[in-house]
């Protein structure tokens, strides 16, 4: 009796400190019982799930812990906290309150009721690395599972920045923090075994789970496809505008010099003075102005300064060659679906915009266009020199108010497409087809993108970088970006669904072929929101560049 009586008393307590009410769904996972709520469409929604030990104290710069059993009650009814990172004002995420403690994930399913084959879609956001957390509205992962109920989507949070990206080799005290170059790949790989035990209780397959991101989530996604830990913990992936080229090696770190700049910043010596440091004093050193411009041609800071994951055989999770591994096989029985738009880099036009010259307000991004294309003609050499220049002959751009003023700035930004995100997405996929195995290749390009009747924007970004994101999460609410078009946007979304589910994006009207490097059969979104299949778009560009881009991945 005095048992059955503390038992109740404890229930009571339990449920009162966590505000639950009747119609709350709770799902039961190893690390306690998850409360969550019903979003106004219908759509149960479960937020700020721990699927690691927070990583302060001790485990500052250390790679995730697993989580403890427990069978607590606990309210899971608002976003985690992003990760600690500098201000950026096109960034959502870094305008709010931060913290280390930021190892947690949300889940969005229409039920609990676990099926075989149930598609488990995972997403990990992007921002170079440096920036970004599941709280962006444009994630919102409602909207998605409400016109497709089967799905069960979930977004994760990771260390970003200098918490998850950054290299102590030179500090003294560093060798006792291996991990600190790719801890935010680790954290995701944490996430996703969380997530093969944890899934069911959703709803979802664990044996049906493809991530997906776009951006540096995009390369996060690539290294999955070839680092050691991720075997086995997805069975589809989708690379957006990101793949295995958004890595450094350590030399890269050096000359970033990111980890020098933060001791500075923060008046430390060593690792165990960093160690000491107060959470606050991490964000202020990360916000201190450390002179100069950041890779990108912004800030100056030195959260700005921020690293990409360490690629080396001896030093990282990462191989050296990437593209290498995957022609060897290493993820030759996963689903692979990479995908780019159409003019990704007209989007650091926007970040280097300068309204007050009204001379010239894309001035400095022409000039840093210009120096990014002579920088690769010196590291590629002679050869690749020579293609570039071939390239620049037969590249016609719409021409524009931009292009008088700038004479070949849309050229410039071409090359950049292609040397920053297409051609190395032409790799992978090419190399996945080519490694044999189980896994099937697509790839897609999108083209929808800004025109003079975007809601916010210049006509001139067209289909820029992040694009095509509020199609890919059927997020019609989210209030900039390009004009939506809602058909496209259910067609768009529904191939992503469709992959997810079976391994095939086909859709209703449109069979897509299998990629292969003879035709190069591409799904393209077109400018009129028209969605076709075409064989090796862009031949010219492909025949002039292809062939130099691999040895210039490996100089660089």
């Amino acid at each position: 009796m005095r048992n059955r009586l503390f038992y109740i008393i404890l229930c009571v307590a339990l449920i009162s400190s966590c505000s639950v009410n009747q119609a709350d769904p709770v799902a039961v996972c190893e690390n306690g019982r998850f409360v969550g709520y019903v979003e106004d469409n219908g759509v149960l929604a479960f937020k700020g799930i721990p699927f690691a030990k927070a990583p302060v104290g001790e485990l500052r710069w250390k790679a995730p812990q697993p989580v403890e059993a427990s069978d607590e009650l606990i309210d899971a009814k608002v976003n985690g906290l992003p990760g600690l990172q500098s201000y950026d004002e096109g960034e959502v995420a870094s305008h709010g309150e931060l913290s280390e403690d930021c190892l947690y994930l949300n889940v969005w399913t229409k039920d609990l009721e676990m099926k075989p084959g149930r598609p488990v879609m995972v997403w990990i956001h992007g921002g170079s690395y440096g920036w970004g957390g599941t709280i962006d509205p444009l994630y919102e992962g409602k909207y998605l599972v409400n016109e497709y109920p089967d799905v069960v989507l979930v977004s994760v949070e990771y260390r970003v920045n200098a918490m998850g990206f950054i290299d102590f080799a030179d500090v003294p005290g560093g060798e006792a923090f291996p991990d600190s170059p790719y801890l935010g790949i680790l954290d995701q790989q944490q996430a996703l075994r969380w997530i093969q035990k944890n899934i069911s209780a959703f709803g979802g397959d664990p044996d049906n789970v493809t991530i997906f991101g776009e951006s540096a989530g995009g390369g996060s996604v690539s290294c999955h496809l070839i680092a050691k830990g991720s075997e086995g913990l997805f069975r589809r992936a989708i690379p957006m505008s990101g793949d295995i080229f958004l890595e450094h090696t350590p030399e890269n770190y050096q000359n970033t010099g990111q980890a020098a700049k933060l001791l500075a910043a923060a008046g430390c010596s060593n690792m165990d003075e960093l160690m000491a440091l107060s959470e606050a004093d991490l964000l202020k050193a990360l916000n201190t102005e450390a002179g100069g411009k950041s890779a990108e041609g912004v800030g100056g800071r030195v959260g700005d300064f921020n690293n990409w994951p360490m690629r080396s055989d001896s030093r990282s999770i990462i191989p050296s060659d990437g593209y290498k591994a995957i022609l060897e096989g290493k993820s030759k029985d996963v689903d692979v679906m990479i995908g780019i738009v159409a003019d990704e880099i007209r989007y650091w036009a926007h970040l280097q915009f300068d309204p007050s010259d009204q001379e010239s307000p894309l001035g400095f991004y022409y000039e840093w266009a210009k120096a990014k294309v002579e920088g690769i003609k010196k590291i590629g050499g002679p050869e690749t020199a020579r293609r570039i220049d071939e390239s620049l002959k037969i590249i016609d751009p719409d021409s524009d108010e931009w292009d008088v003023k700038h004479p070949g700035i849309w050229k410039y930004t071409e090359i950049l497409n292609n040397f920053n995100f297409r051609l190395g997405s032409i790799t992978i996929a090419q190399n996945h087809a080519d490694a044999g195995g189980n896994g099937k290749t697509y790839m897609y390009v999108f083209g929808k993108g800004y025109d003079e009747n975007a809601i916010s924007g210049e006509p001139f970004l067209k289909a820029c970088h992040a694009c095509e994101l509020t199609y890919a999460f059927n997020n019609l609410e989210y209030g900039t970006g390009a004009p939506f078009d809602p058909v496209l946007t259910g067609r768009f979304s529904n191939i992503f669904v469709n992959f997810a589910r079976t391994g095939n994006p086909s859709i209703e009207g449109l069979d897509v072929p299998e990629y292969e490097k003879t035709e190069r059969s591409t799904i393209v979104i077109g400018r009129d929101s028209e969605i076709s299949v075409e064989k090796n778009p862009l031949p010219k560009e492909t025949e002039l560049l292809l062939p130099v881009f691999y040895d210039f991945f490996l100089k660089r």
